[in-house]
């Protein structure tokens, strides 16, 4: 698996300077404002960076699915002597890695302009790295979402791209249902909290990681099922 793992990453490659080129190109046009500002608005650019990237997870998941059937490359992959459990954990892997590596410019550049442009915000290593793994990780369960969907929408030779689309609205509608039990299930988790120092005053936040736990137990639930799904495809 470790070889495919290679390959998918590989095949990522343009995305992924795709992604931390554009992350760089706009800190640079922030930072003339950043400077005028004392750095705050160097902030600013994590609500143009940040917002719209689960939504192009989530249509990064279907490409890079369909991506193997435009290039027809499907019929190597799948007649590999692996299960395929290794092919979804693979791409999965790929993804995870494009994901955390965009939030951790995401965070990490506004932060260095801003340290450096004033001291009144500070933030421990320790808090930054819970906040980075926590909004990488909550994106990156978004991805088994479109991968069963897509998957699922294979199996069948006819309305592929009709029954993908159906699937993933139907899947959408059946886990906000879910999410209620699902979190009274992880409800003795508790929340995270994290802090940071502004203008001398230290302020706190929290994060729901029941939420999160239960969105992971449907994701995991999803990727099992892409696994079957992956063998019974129509090349």
């Amino acid at each position: 698996m470790v070889s495919l793992f290679k390959k998918e990453l590989l095949g990522e490659k343009n995305w992924i300077i795709g992604f931390c080129g554009f992350v760089l190109g706009i800190n640079f046009l922030f930072l003339p404002l950043a400077k005028v500002t004392e750095g705050f608005m160097a902030m600013a650019v994590i609500f143009f960076t940040l917002p719209a990237f689960p939504l192009m997870a989530l249509v990064r998941a279907f490409l890079i699915w369909k991506n193997e059937w435009d290039s027809n490359t499907s019929f190597l992959l799948l007649s590999l002597p692996i299960r395929g459990y290794n092919i979804v954990l693979s791409k999965i892997g790929a993804l995870a890695v494009e994901i955390f590596l965009y939030v951790l410019l995401v965070f990490l550049i506004p932060y260095l302009v801003l340290t450096g442009f004033t001291e009144q915000f500070r933030i421990d290593a320790v808090t930054f790295l819970k906040l980075w793994f926590l909004t990488s990780f909550r994106i990156l369960l978004l991805v088994p979402f479109a991968m069963f969907s897509y998957l699922l929408g294979r199996i069948f030779s006819k309305a592929k791209g009709w029954i993908s689309a159906g699937s993933l609205i139907v899947l959408l509608l059946v886990y906000s249902r879910y999410l209620y039990f699902g979190k009274k299930i992880f409800s003795y988790i508790p929340e995270v909290t994290m802090s940071f120092t502004l203008a001398g005053e230290v302020e706190t936040f929290s994060l729901n990681i029941a939420t999160t736990m239960a969105t992971f137990l449907f994701s995991v639930i999803l990727t099992l099922a892409s696994c079957f799904f992956v063998e019974k495809a129509e090349l």
